[in-house]
């Protein structure tokens, strides 16, 4: 049996594969449909195996949708670990998917996953430390690169330091303008800003500092939908290649020390 996906489908299909999962009212959010809509949608994502059946709900609210291992696979065109979420990773992989669809909307082109930086990096071999990886990074309207960090509780002081000096680091590698930080509430803001304050930012990548919650509030994600092509036919058990789509989006935010 075949199940018939548009190049919609496909896009969202293809975040959610980067982004290794969602529960379904940011699903809903990034297809801009009801919460009822996107559940008939994501049943016929499982009806071509191209989302697990299992129903997770590793923390209160709406359970969640993530792609078998087979799907993502074929959608990143790589090898994947297998990933089911856990009530440890559920806030941060929501906050980071919800960000992702503020900043650059269904945009397939604008935003590097961390499931690609972390594969970029690879097997780090015994007794050697892994390369800082960041939350993502993503293009803005002027085509410049920015790392992004997501933080939702406050570090303690030497292990803020430690990660905003080993993010600018990474930052710098990759040819990043800077890096943000988009902080959950005042608490959080203060420990990167005091760990930001022993370093020297005179050259180099910048470092900002966004509140999340601001941004998520009053920015909504904005998806287009690419019409002009018909849709993909997937065959059950398989998948089919995605299609770009395109969205238009504004960052804002405060450079530390400015």
């Amino acid at each position: 049996m075949s199940y018939r996906l548009s190049p919609r489908d496909m896009a969202g299909l293809m975040i959610l594969a980067e982004m290794y999962g969602a529960p379904l009212d940011v699903i809903a959010l990034m297809l801009g449909v009801s919460l009822n809509r996107a559940y008939r949608i994501t049943a016929k994502w499982q009806a071509a195996n191209m989302i697990s059946a299992k129903r997770v709900r590793p923390v209160p609210g709406p359970s969640w949708r993530f792609p078998t291992k087979a799907s993502a696979e074929a959608l990143m065109g790589r090898s994947v670990r297998y990933w089911v979420p856990t009530p440890k990773m559920a806030a941060h992989t929501k906050a980071v998917f919800q960000l992702r669809l503020a900043l650059t909307g269904m945009d397939l082109e604008r935003w590097i996953c961390e499931r690609t930086l972390r594969a970029e990096v690879g097997i780090v071999p015994a007794g050697q430390a892994r390369p800082h990886i960041h939350d993502g990074r993503y293009f803005n309207s002027a085509g410049e690169l920015w790392a992004v960090e997501v933080e939702l509780t406050a570090k303690n002081a030497a292990a803020a330091r430690s990660s905003v000096a080993q993010a600018l680091r990474a930052a710098e590698r990759a040819d990043c303008v800077g890096v943000k930080y988009f902080c959950r509430g005042d608490a959080v803001k203060n420990v990167i800003r005091t760990a930001a304050a022993g370093l020297d930012l005179s050259s180099g990548p910048k470092l900002t500092l966004l509140d999340l919650d601001d941004l998520l509030d009053t920015k909504k994600p904005e998806s287009a939908s690419p019409a002009a092509r018909p849709g993909l036919r997937v065959i059950a058990g398989g998948a089919a290649d995605h299609e770009t789509s395109q969205a238009a989006s504004r960052d804002e935010g405060k450079a530390v020390g400015s």
